[in-house]
């Protein structure tokens, strides 16, 4: 710019002109103008730097929150998918012992044995696996046979020392023990979906364990011979009331 004095070139930020030495009017009101400016940058940059600070501090709540909801929901489906992972695992750990798994529940059948059959098959977790389906109604008989068994034993012992057992009363335990006799009896009946479950030599161990508990109630509810040939085929009621009576004896 021109110096309105003397003509010469000077810079608009000289507050007097180098060569005339008279004050320059536009220097003053060029560095309000720049302070100002300077101040609105400032003021500007530090709104931008907050901004900024506030934008990543949210991020990084954010990013934490979808990481640990994505936690979540992998522990969820890992939780949801337990049990068919352990199913799967136990499956395939019995599909590679089958052989010698059904070897030793032949055995068992072979020599009677349903409460050693049934623990067996409880205790390794060989229960109602794929691997051993034709078994099932085997297992099941076995089972409620089992049970049957720690009824009648418990109510023996409660007749002879009614002190001991306080936790089932009498007619609670002959209610499970007329529910024993009556699932052992429905375990039996053919199943058309799998009928190897049914094999001759499974429904003569399972025959034989009708037996068995006909043995039983005769000699420890003293029913008769009549009374024992009847309890597979009386409805609950009736089987109910004859294991009461029994009991009273």
């Amino acid at each position: 710019m021109k110096c309105e004095y003397c003509g010469n070139n000077l810079q608009i930020e000289d507050k007097v002109c180098p060569f005339c030495g008279k004050p320059n009017p536009f220097a003053k009101q060029h560095q309000k103008e720049m302070d100002r400016f300077s101040r609105k940058f400032e003021k500007t940059r530090a709104d931008v730097l907050e901004q900024s600070a506030r934008f990543n501090r949210k991020t990084v709540r954010i990013t934490i929150l979808a990481v640990l909801v994505a936690l979540c929901a992998v522990l969820a489906f890992l939780c949801a998918r337990a049990d068919d992972i352990r199913y799967d695992r136990q499956e395939r750990a019995v599909e590679r012992k089958a052989p010698q798994i059904r070897a030793a529940v032949d055995e068992m059948m072979e020599a009677g044995d349903p409460c050693g059959l049934y623990r067996y098959v409880s205790v390794n977790r060989y229960s109602y696996t794929d691997a051993l389906r034709e078994y099932d109604a085997v297992i099941s008989v076995s089972m409620y046979y089992d049970h049957f068994y720690e009824y009648l034993m418990t109510l023996n012992a409660k007749k002879q020392d009614p002190s001991r057992y306080k936790y089932s009363t009498e007619e609670d335990l002959l209610e499970n023990l007329s529910k024993s006799i009556r699932r052992i009896h429905e375990n039996m009946q053919e199943n058309k979906y799998h009928p190897e479950m049914h094999s001759a030599e499974k429904m003569a161990f399972m025959e034989r364990v009708c037996d068995t508990v006909k043995v039983m109630l005769r000699g420890y509810l003293h029913l008769t011979e009549e009374e024992a040939e009847q309890v597979f085929t009386l409805s609950a009621a009736r089987l109910n009331v004859m294991l009461e009576e029994a009991y009273g004896r």
